[in-house]
């Protein structure tokens, strides 16, 4: 056995092992010597607690750069080598984001000053809490078109029309929207954080592939065709539940002799 070790080595290897004397002794146990000899090393309860709750400053600082990963890593930034190329990243991401931010707010049935706060709150949150350089944080279209969904259909056009032309009171209908969206928002995150307690993010692993492509193919249709109303600008009735999506395209195609020509002519010029 130790030839054929010695054929399957270099030859470095094969001469250092020749020259070594391995000499192993271990004692023999059986099971109950051996669980006895694994109980001998663990730590009492008391004493866990006991270190579990020891404060000093080497492990205050380490808890502080813990939940501020900022405060770590900012000193120690190279202002010579990345300010530039950042300034100029960041202002290139900007660039892109205002008109984004704008477009995601109408998919979300908001005013579109609220697509901006929602993209310069949660990357200024995440500069501060965040742990990764190549994570993207901002508004998501999907998730605007959900959330546009739940605000169209909890609070419709045709619970705040007004005066003997039933014109639509879009000052009360956009606050109750915003509330309706903050709330929806406030509540994502609870379930996001009692979801992130228990670490049921291993249910992504099971997720196939086909079914992810799938919902992402899905969520285009869904962004595509409620951006229709906007691109020949056509005032569309609020739908939700099974089949929501067929109808608007119905009614889309219904209504196309309304379409303003300015808006169409802009659209695709734009697009």
């Amino acid at each position: 056995r130790r030839r054929d070790t010695q054929a399957l080595l270099p030859v470095t290897q094969a001469m250092e092992l020749r020259n070594r004397d391995y000499h192993v002794e271990r004692p023999l146990m059986n099971q109950q010597q051996l669980e006895e000899l694994g109980h001998q090393t663990s730590a009492t309860r008391t004493y866990q607690w006991r270190t579990w709750f020891q404060c000093s400053r080497a492990r205050a600082r380490a808890l502080l750069f813990q939940y501020l990963p900022v405060l770590s890593w900012l000193p120690r930034y190279p202002l010579r080598d990345w300010l530039l190329g950042d300034l100029l990243a960041g202002l290139s991401v900007a660039i892109m984001q205002l008109p984004q931010g704008l477009a995601y707010a109408l998919l979300a049935g908001l005013p579109p000053v609220f697509g901006l706060y929602s993209s310069f709150y949660p990357v200024f949150v995440y500069f501060l809490f965040g742990t990764s350089r190549h994570i993207s944080v901002g508004t998501f279209a999907v998730m605007s078109v959900m959330v546009g969904s739940v605000t169209e259909s909890l609070a419709p056009d045709e619970n705040f029309l007004q005066g003997v032309n039933a014109t639509v009171d879009e000052v009360a209908r956009d606050h109750f929207r915003v509330q309706l969206a903050s709330t929806l928002s406030v509540l994502v995150g609870l379930f996001q954080v009692g979801l992130g307690l228990v670490r049921f993010g291993f249910v992504v692993t099971y997720l196939s592939e086909p079914l992810v492509r799938g919902y992402t193919t899905a969520a285009s249709v869904q962004v595509f065709v409620s951006q229709l109303k906007y691109v020949f600008g056509l005032q569309l009735s609020s739908r939700s539940g099974p089949l929501s999506l067929i109808y608007t395209v119905l009614e889309v195609c219904s209504l196309l002799p309304q379409s303003v020509v300015g808006t169409v002519v802009t659209a695709l010029v734009t697009g």
